[in-house]
């Protein structure tokens, strides 16, 4: 296997390394409310909320409420969506010293689609290991208490995700939302993980307090004046039409000796953070072969933290003072794409587009 699928490898599994994003509006520390559903949130806007869920049957539909309406952009249906959020299960639990330890740390984002590992949603157990298959039968034996699966605040990190790969209940209650709103979630089992045999928590209703930080457009590409004077050999870089990816033209390019990247569009948003949102396309030289693109059906824009940076030649240095809407050209020189014997590979090119950044 060679390098350039390692490469598209690291930034895939990038999505989830994010830094803390909280909001500071809204209310005092002692704000509560009580929802609908009887579900009482106590804290404010942009803090860790406690949840008191009644001692009653959990509702069989979906159920949003929002908490505090923002005034940012409207959600869309395919967007990435920025937000701080904690989870707990509509029924408790048994308190943790009574479950088994963990294998694995929590996952990052409790409502991703994939299955997790063995034990490592929240830190829980699986079914077979701790809790019983019907959270009912815990909640009765009268030694339970509130489980909280997992939450954004305690790691002072926000999430960022596609909600094309996310559980149901989250994409349903998310889109058509604001930005800067808070929504209370109630999510039935066959709209949260009822589908994933053996997941944690198949059989939950799962009850989320979301706040919503920003929300990007899948399709965006870069925005801004482009970069005069550039080195000779790079391959040129064409917008794509209708939301399509950039196109790279090969005519006249070099493949590299060493690996570098290089500022192609100065980007006209706001400075970037420590953390991107980026939709990147991948191709070899000679001639643009095996295009990797993020903007492609069924994929989505990825998120790289700062220390992810490090595995893209340059790209830190060349973002380095600059905006959302930059566009980066990162060369990968056959060495650095060694293949898996170590002889040298094929030499790539990354077109890389801040549309995000916190």
């Amino acid at each position: 296997m060679r390098r350039r699928h390692a490469l598209a490898a690291l930034i895939v599994s990038s999505a989830l390394a994010l830094s803390a994003c909280g909001s500071d509006d809204g209310g005092d520390g002692d704000s509560t409310a009580t929802t609908d559903l009887g579900v009482e949130v106590t804290g404010a806007q942009g803090e860790k909320p406690t949840l008191t869920i009644p001692d009653e049957d959990p509702p069989e539909d979906l159920q949003i409420e929002v908490l505090d309406e923002g005034d940012g952009d409207e959600v869309g249906e395919n967007d990435v969506v920025v937000a701080n959020y904690l989870g707990q299960t509509w029924a408790p639990r048994p308190p943790a010293s009574e479950m088994p330890p963990a294998e694995e740390p929590p996952a990052e984002d409790p409502a991703a689609t994939e299955p997790p590992a063995e034990g490592d949603v929240g830190g829980a157990a699986t079914p077979e290991d701790g809790a019983s298959a019907d959270p009912s039968d815990d909640a009765a034996s009268g030694d339970a208490e509130p489980y909280v699966f997992d939450n954004s605040y305690d790691r002072g990190s926000a999430a960022s995700f596609s909600l094309n790969q996310v559980i149901p209940g989250w994409k349903d209650g998310l889109a058509g939302q604001t930005v800067g709103s808070r929504v209370l979630l109630s999510i039935p089992p066959d709209q949260g993980y009822g589908g994933q045999e053996g997941h944690d928590l198949q059989n939950d209703t799962l009850v989320f307090v979301v706040e919503i930080v920003d929300s990007i457009d899948p399709a965006a590409q870069a925005s801004g004046e482009p970069v005069a004077d550039l080195p000779a050999g790079l391959p040129a870089v064409a917008d794509g039409a209708d939301g399509a990816a950039p196109t790279i033209d090969f005519a006249g390019a070099t493949p590299p000796e060493a690996s570098d990247s290089t500022l192609v569009v100065a980007g006209d948003g706001e400075p970037v953070g420590a953390n991107l949102v980026v939709n990147m396309v991948q191709a070899s030289y000679p001639d643009g072969a095996d295009v990797i693109t993020t903007w492609d059906e069924g994929q989505a824009p990825l998120t790289l933290a700062a220390e992810q940076l490090a595995g893209i030649p340059g790209l830190a240095e060349a973002l380095t003072g600059a905006n959302i809407g930059s566009r980066v050209v990162s060369r990968i020189s056959a060495t650095d794409n060694a293949a898996q014997d170590g002889t040298a590979g094929t030499p790539l090119v990354l077109v890389i587009d801040v549309i995000g950044s916190y």
